[in-house]
């Protein structure tokens, strides 16, 4: 709301003298605010202020408060007080009443010639007033006119309900109404709240704030049941503009609507007690009340109380000013004694100062030796800046150097690669060759030994023959006892070979068993060996990739991740762009761990991060659209995670120390989810154990421990602690050595890690070549073992068959010695068919010598080839190891190189250090110096210091001048200071003592000057204001031809009234109202109520049934006078509210008079008729 200023009101009645009193103020007064009082001397009406209002600035609307009966409380007391005796000053200004009414009387009669025609004011009219579930009415709404309203209608009607209405939207209290003692009381029965509007109108030049509320104002004011309420202020349009009750005051303050005032809204029940039962006190009361006479006394009660105080206070200041006085008397003295030792002082002061700025030297000294240090650092920074600018150019040829040879190293290998790839192809002819060659050979010793057997055969046929024949002719001779002694020789050989037989059978599933498992053996290294070479391949092609500097930052990742990139940087959706992925934000410091974190963080280096539900959602959606699913989303927050206090030792290496993270929300979400920061690598795996496992303890802030192994490069180690009664879990980490890598690294530590992989490798698949080799020998010795077994299988089986039959053959011998010739030919017979035999082998050992001798011949071709092919290989190989020593040489140059560069750089840091601590010394030495300065020049301005003299000793001269001083002072009382200070604080007060009172004699002279002149000017507006009330209540009781005297007596405060109403009585005291009729005694009191209404001035006057006690003629007559009076109050609005029908005194026809007719509430066919009027 904007300043409220009082509205000016127009002097539209044409005095000449207008007196503007304000309401004194005071802390001692207990009210809210301080209103101003126009007040007319010299004519008819005045503008009064409204009747303060307890509320605050947001009301309630429940006022449980009652306003007491009206007493006799403003009689005057038996002793008057001396406030009463100044107000009144014997009243000396109403001792001439008639000529007071004499000028009244002319200003009244001159009045009608500058007022001219009655017309409606721009502003401060109610136009119209509405309420809801008010009292016994759902709805009430009346329309005012401008001027002269009259609203009649029967009991029950709302006639009360409208003025009681006015008075409590426009802030007025619910007891002041007589209706009701609080607003709960006023709600219609069966409802729950009530509401209040009036409109107001808002024109012309001094209108309320215009361009805020319009044409008009709505005040509303609304209040329930429960006792809850307050107030709305609105523009034209209905739009709410405040809601504070003390906005409302200012409005009502600015258009004077005093609605609480009893003589500007008076209630039916105060209407009929002034009008019918009054006394002259009540009569009084009213009167002092409405002309804010009985306000402006209690204003200045409070100016003369307040004078009062001051007067007492300056007499019980007398004596405080005189003991001030005394005081500061006293304490001149002893600081005038203080002069009479100024020169031992002074000295004393000299020694101070040079003892002060003697140490200011000694400081300024140890500065200049501090500035000295720093330049020397500074020229040590220079020196060593210049050595690491040389240390870093033989850096960086080193690095050329390195680059060059490992290009050429790259380049042997790639030409290596096809030349190594054509030796193992001819090497594997050269095997596969020597292979069958090997079986023709075993194939050809089979066949050699079943010749060398038949020809055992055919000899032992022979022997067998011949023995037959030799023993046919020794027939008759030993012969039979050589046979039993044969016989049981050849049994003895028969169990024997059985025997070894027995032993044979249990060697062939060993041997079958070691060929089976020398088989898988060579099929597991030929794999193995495959592996590696592959393995070997993908480095090289990683090498040539870093080398061409050609690396895709997002190879690694799924081959749809650059479509979802994509459709994440085109989405416009994201609150905030999402992270990812996460490895892209990731950079390896050391690529010896890239495998072990790679399987560490798993799938979460594919993810994305975001940082709300909604971003999730929408990432979700795309990941769907492109099949994705499995990659992993995210929540985190900006928030850093402070690790300092859960982190290991500062020389242990841990997953977060080895990676640069280039994003806040990545780094959170690794720490959060993966532990990085207490997960700590060892590059051997003892290290991690004796570290992780200490007999001392648990190491402090570590979770887990990731080791590489002692010879697998696919595979690593993992220690940690686990419960249920253990302590430790090492297990198994399985790399994926053909995953590329999802994390970014420095490519030349990248290249210079793959090529020691690459070195690795290379040796591994040498050492798988000879495991291949020994297998395929193991395979082979194992083939050619089955071979002999079979072959020794046959032998064995022949001897026992041999056996058995010399057996059998000595026993038919021994039974049948008469089958001697059968025999000779049976032998015979086997002898033919062992040479058979023996012949048939002959040449198949032929066949089998011929196809060695071919594959001999290849094999010696093979073997030329694969020579000239390894030759080949071993130059290359020469060659390469050749510039792998280069590049190795070069690497320890260039890391010789870079530990200089990075020595001469941390002796820069060291020797910036040095300065930077020199450089604080130096600082601190200036801020010394600058201290000491500072506290010397408290002390005096710089001063000469004496040679050879040291703080110590000027501070010892110093301390002996000041004892001898000290027993000056404890001799006086106190220091110097201390008495000066006495003096100046004594001095102070009695200055301060000596203003004070003269302020307050200031400020009484000027309260009493301008109380005086207030007092003047109250007389004088008690004087006018009854003159007036006088004159216009003679005037309105002639209207009816009555005589009156209006009596207003001041000192015993009261106001009486004397009519008569036969004006052709000499007598011209007139009646008592007492003795008057009921419709003569309203007449008379009504035209006390208009001359009382005519000397406020109210913009708003309001009488309920005035005319309750009077005649239909008594009412014509005093209608007739009440417009008449109220055209004569140009501008002001009138409500005028009566039982009953009005007569020819309303004059129906005259445009200033609206007579609003209430519908009777019993009526049911007028409501029906309104309810069809609606519809």
């Amino acid at each position: 709301m904007a300043p409220i200023r009082k509205r000016p009101r127009a002097d539209v009645e044409g005095d000449d003298n207008v007196i503007a009193v304000e309401s004194a103020t005071s802390n001692l007064r207990h009210e809210p605010n301080a209103k101003k009082v126009r007040l007319s001397i010299n004519q008819a009406s005045a503008s009064n202020t409204r009747n303060r209002r307890d509320g605050s600035a947001e009301s309630s609307a429940s006022e449980d408060d009652v306003v007491p009966d009206a007493e006799d409380d403003y009689l005057a007391d038996p002793t008057a007080t001396q406030y009463e005796i100044m107000r009144d000053n014997g009243f000396k200004h109403l001792d001439n009443p008639d000529e007071d009414d004499d000028r009244a009387t002319q200003r009244f009669l001159a009045r009608s010639q500058l007022l001219g025609d009655n017309h409606a004011s721009d502003n401060a009219i109610i136009m119209e007033i509405t309420c809801y579930n008010f009292m016994c009415h759902t709805r009430l709404h009346v329309e005012f006119g401008p001027l002269i309203n009259f609203v009649v209608g029967m009991n029950g009607s709302g006639k009360s309900a409208v003025l009681t209405a006015v008075t409590l939207c426009l802030g007025g209290k619910a007891a002041s109404t007589n209706r009701g003692a609080s607003m709960k009381t006023l709600i219609k029965t069966g409802e729950d709240q009530a509401v209040l509007k009036v409109r107001l109108k808002n024109k012309g030049n001094d209108a309320y704030q215009p361009d805020v509320f319009g044409p008009s104002i709505i005040v509303e004011r609304h209040f329930t049941r429960s006792g809850t309420g307050g107030y709305k202020l609105k523009n034209d349009i209905g739009k709410t503009i405040s809601t504070k009750k003390s906005d409302v005051d200012d409005m009502i303050e600015y258009y004077q609507l005093m609605v609480d005032n009893p003589m500007n809204v008076l209630t039916q029940d105060a209407a009929k007690s002034f009008i019918t039962s009054s006394t002259p006190a009540q009569k009084y009361k009213f009167f002092v009340e409405g002309v804010q006479l009985e306000a402006l006394d209690n204003d200045y009660k409070l100016v003369a109380d307040t004078m009062d105080q001051i007067a007492s206070k300056l007499r019980d200041s007398e004596d405080d000013l005189a003991a001030h006085e005394k005081d500061r008397d006293d304490a001149k003295k002893r600081a005038d004694m203080i002069e009479e030792r100024s020169g031992l002082r002074a000295a004393a002061k000299l020694l101070q100062c040079q003892c002060a700025w003697s140490q200011v030297e000694e400081v300024e000294l140890s500065l200049r030796k501090k500035e000295e240090e720093l330049e020397a650092a500074k020229e040590v920074i220079k020196m060593q800046e210049k050595r690491a600018e040389e240390e870093a150019r033989k850096y960086e040829e080193a690095n050329n150097t390195l680059e060059r040879w490992k290009q050429v190293q790259t380049q042997l290998e790639v030409d290596a690669a096809p030349v190594q790839e054509e030796y193992e192809n001819a090497k594997n002819l050269q095997k596969d060759i020597q292979t069958e060659l090997l079986k023709l050979k075993g194939e050809r010793d089979n066949v050699k030994q079943n010749v060398k057997t038949f020809e055992n055969k055919v000899k032992s046929y022979k022997n067998d023959l011949r023995a037959e024949m030799q023993r046919l002719e020794d027939l008759n001779g030993g012969a039979q006892a050589r046979k039993l002694e044969e016989m049981d020789q050849a049994k003895i050989t028969v169990a024997e070979a059985i025997a070894d037989m027995e032993r044979h059978k249990t060697e062939g599933p060993q041997l079958e068993e070691a060929r089976k498992i020398g088989s898988l053996e060579l099929k597991k290294a030929e794999e193995l060996l495959n592996r590696k070479r592959e393995e070997i391949h993908n480095v090289n092609q990683e090498i040539r990739t870093l080398g061409e500097k050609q690396v895709d930052p997002i190879a690694g990742f799924d081959r749809k991740m650059p479509q979802l990139i994509r459709a994440i940087n085109s989405e416009r959706r994201f609150q905030e762009k999402p992270i990812g992925p996460i490895g892209m934000h990731i950079k390896l410091l050391n690529p010896i761990w890239s495998y072990t974190i790679e399987s560490m963080l798993g799938a979460v280096l594919a993810g994305f991060i975001v940082t709300s539900k909604a971003d999730q959602q929408i990432l979700a959606e795309l990941k769907r659209r492109l099949g994705m699913e499995f990659v992993p989303v995210l929540i985190g927050n900006h928030s850093r995670i402070d690790i300092s206090r859960s982190e290991p030792e500062h020389n242990i290496d841990t997953v977060l120390r080895v990676l640069e993270i280039d994003n806040e929300l990545v780094r959170n979400q690794l720490i959060i989810g993966n532990a990085i920061e207490q997960s700590v690598l060892f590059e051997r795996r003892q290290e991690g154990y004796d570290y992780m496992y200490d007999p001392r303890g648990k190491p402090r802030n570590v979770r887990q421990c990731f080791t590489l192994h002692d010879t697998r490069r696919d595979a690593g180690h993992r220690l940690s602690w686990i419960g249920g009664g253990r302590n430790q879990d090492i297990s198994g980490v399985k790399y994926r050595l053909t995953q590329r890598p999802r994390m970014r690294t420095d490519v030349d530590k990248q290249i210079e890690h793959q090529q020691g992989i690459l070195v690795q490798l290379q040796k591994e698949s040498r050492d798988l070549e000879n495991a291949r080799s020994q297998a395929q020998r193991s395979l082979r010795e194992s083939e050619v073992g089955i071979m002999n077994h079979k072959r020794n299988f046959k032998v064995l089986k022949d001897k026992i068959q041999r056996a058995e039959a010399r057996v059998e053959d000595l026993e038919n011998e021994l039974e049948q010695d008469n089958g001697a010739e059968n025999k000779v030919q049976g032998l015979e017979a086997d002898l033919k068919e062992a040479e058979g035999d023996l012949k048939m082998y002959g040449e198949t050992l032929g066949n089998v010598m011929l196809a060695i001798e071919e594959s001999n011949k290849i094999s010696h071709t093979r073997k030329r080839e694969v020579d000239a092919l390894k030759l080949r290989v071993e130059e290359n190989e020469h060659k390469l190891r050749k510039a792998m020593d280069k590049v190795r040489n070069s690497s320890q140059i260039r890391e010789l190189s870079l530990r200089d560069k990075n020595a001469h750089i941390e002796l820069i840091e060291e020797a910036k250090s040095g300065a930077l601590r020199a450089e604080k010394k130096r600082d601190m030495a200036v801020e010394q110096v600058e201290q000491y300065v500072e506290q010397a020049s408290v002390v005096s301005l710089r001063v000469n210091v004496p040679e050879n003299k040291k703080p110590a000793d000027l501070d010892a001269e110093f301390q002996a001048l000041k004892s001898q001083i000290k027993e000056f002072e404890r001799k006086q009382g106190g220091t110097d200071k201390e008495i000066n200070d006495r003096y100046v604080a004594a001095n102070k007060k009695f200055q301060e003592a000596k203003s004070t009172r003269a302020e307050l004699e200031d400020l009484l002279e000027v309260l009493r000057h301008s109380f005086a002149k207030r007092l003047d000017m109250f007389r004088r507006f008690q004087q006018h204001i009854s003159a007036r009330s006088r004159i216009n209540f003679q005037y309105l009781l002639s209207e009816r031809a009555f005589r009156g005297i209006l009596n207003i007596d001041h000192k015993s405060k009261q106001l009486d009234v004397h009519v008569e109403p036969d004006n052709t009585t000499k007598s011209g005291k007139g009646r008592k109202t007492k003795t008057l009729s009921g419709g003569e005694k309203s007449f008379s009191s009504i035209c006390l109520l208009l001359a009382l209404w005519e000397a406020m001035g109210a913009p708003l006057r309001c009488l309920d049934e005035y005319d309750v006690f009077m005649d239909d003629v008594n009412r014509d007559v005093s209608t007739k006078m009440i417009i008449s009076a109220a055209r004569r109050s140009v501008g002001r609005q009138f409500i005028l509210i009566t039982p009953k029908a009005l007569g020819s005194g309303a004059g129906d026809d005259a445009d200033d008079v609206k007579v609003i007719k209430l519908k009777d509430p019993r009526n049911p066919q007028q409501q029906i008729d309104d309810m069809m009027r609606a519809h």
